[in-house]
């Protein structure tokens, strides 16, 4: 039985035994009747004694004024049972309105009174109902706004990864800001990037690490592991998740003696069509299981270094393919290798000469420091023409340094070389060089050296370090 139950029945059974009105109306009509009587009596008494002076009986005075002192009591009574149980009340009720919704109001008085204390009651518990509701959305509230900030920096490490790729940084750059930005999640304590080593199977490298513990990262780096599992799940392209409720005794043994961690998830990472490493993240907690956000998110950042790798990869073999200077448009210093390597052993099949020539300029440095770096530019640039139109079409050109050029000349000994040589000289240091409109004031110097197979070698080093020995010689 509840409270209002109990309150409901004590009020009847007072009602029962009580020869007073029980409600707020007939209390009010009591009162008044017993407040007016009293002045009624007291006007008979008067009219008694003065209009009828006969009648002066001490007996008769004092029943009067005994009835006027009872109805007068009464009348107290009665206002004192109204007015108090008001007053308590609205003290609670001021209590409960300046916060103490622990307060109860007094709901055993009868009728109306009673009525009033449990609305009261019943209000305040459904204030309390409410707060500990607010109290509650507020908790959930706040922990949505912190997942709400965290996946809004993720949101944002992911878009800085993405224009870092976008702007072609390097691979190093990438790989460590993503390591460093997984080791800022809550489930992160320890990210790493691990390689299979060649030719080793089953055995890995770590090849990059972040944490939070940094001895622990540097003494990690550039160690090889023995880890099958780890080579199998790579080979297969899967997520491995070790954690409270997933992987075997052997990789938390492995967790355990290399990281010092209990749970780890090991991410493949894919370039070219082909698993290339892994992405492991992991942390020391006990009773651990990896979210679904949290898998998620390293799958885009696994997804994201692997573009890196990948375009780091494409990078390299375009500049193995490159074979042009960007500024002369001659060939480069590795294609004129590669091409004079070709020439010696073609001139040693076929017992033919085979020449090289290199020039380097002079006075460059003085042309960028008077007139600047885009006239020395314009300068290469018009020399790079004067070595095309004295060669034939069997012969080499290309700019092999920044101030250097190389010249492959088959079927030429070293005689006609050393003539070849000896005009394109003149020609570039009689040649007036021009920027725009200007005539550039510094005049162009000139030293060139020259060797032949197989008479100052058989190689290509060879005979680049011989005409580089000439060139010397020719300074002196």
């Amino acid at each position: 039985m509840d409270k209002r139950a109990v309150s409901e029945q004590g009020s009847t059974e007072s009602m029962k035994f009580s020869i007073m009105p029980q409600g707020l109306r007939e209390k009010l009509m009591v009162a008044f009747s017993l407040m007016s009587i009293l002045p009624l009596l007291v006007l008979s008494y008067v009219l008694w004694s003065e209009v009828f002076p006969h009648t002066k009986s001490p007996g008769q005075i004092s029943v009067i004024a005994g009835l006027a002192i009872v109805l007068a009591v009464l009348g107290f009574l009665v206002a004192r049972g109204l007015v108090f149980p008001v007053i308590r009340m609205s003290s609670e009720a001021k209590a409960i309105v300046e916060g103490n919704l622990d307060t109860e109001v007094d709901a055993d008085e009868p009728g109306e009174l009673g009525n009033l204390g449990m609305a009261l009651n019943q209000m305040t518990q459904r204030v309390r109902d409410n707060m500990r509701q607010l109290q509650v959305y507020g908790e959930q509230t706040k922990f949505l706004n912190l997942e709400i900030n965290r996946h809004i920096l993720a949101f944002s490490d992911l878009l800085h990864a993405s224009n870092l790729i976008t702007q072609s940084a390097s691979l190093e750059e990438i790989r460590g800001f993503i390591l460093e930005k997984l080791s800022h999640l809550e489930e992160a304590e320890l990210n790493c990037l691990m390689v299979p080593v060649e030719g080793e199977e089953g055995v890995f490298l770590v090849d990059a690490a972040a944490g939070v513990d940094r001895t622990q990262v540097e003494l990690l780096l550039h160690k090889k592991v023995m880890a099958p599992w780890l080579a199998r799940a790579l080979h297969e392209r899967r997520l491995l998740v070790i954690d409270d409720s997933t992987g075997s005794s052997v990789e938390k043994d492995f967790l355990e003696s290399l990281f010092g961690m209990r749970n780890a998830a090991c991410q493949p990472l894919v370039s070219v069509g082909k698993a290339v490493s892994l992405l492991i993240s992991a942390n020391q907690k006990q009773g651990f299981t990896f979210e679904e956000d949290a898998m998620n998110l390293l799958r885009v950042f696994a997804r994201q270094m692997g573009i890196a790798i990948e375009n780091d990869t494409l990078t390299k073999r375009a500049a193995l393919l490159e074979i042009t200077d960007e500024l002369t448009g001659l060939y480069n210093a590795k294609h004129m290798r590669n091409r004079l390597e070709e020439e010696i052993q073609r001139a040693i099949r076929f017992h033919h000469s085979c020449s090289l020539a290199v020039f380097r300029l002079g006075s460059l440095d003085r042309i960028r420091d008077v007139d600047g770096s885009s006239a020395a530019d314009e300068v290469l640039k018009q020399v790079a023409g004067l070595f095309k139109k004295n060669l034939t079409e069997v012969d080499r050109v290309g700019r092999t340094g920044p101030e250097e050029f190389t010249l492959i000349l088959p079927e030429r000994n070293k005689r006609e070389a050393i003539e070849l040589a000896e005009a394109i000289r003149q020609q570039i240091e009689r040649q007036p060089f021009t920027s725009g409109s200007s005539l550039l004031s510094c005049p162009l110097s000139v030293s060139a050296g020259v060797s032949e197979n197989p008479l100052d070698g058989s190689t290509a080093a060879h005979l680049l370090a011989k005409a580089t020995e000439a060139i010397q010689s020719a300074k002196r």
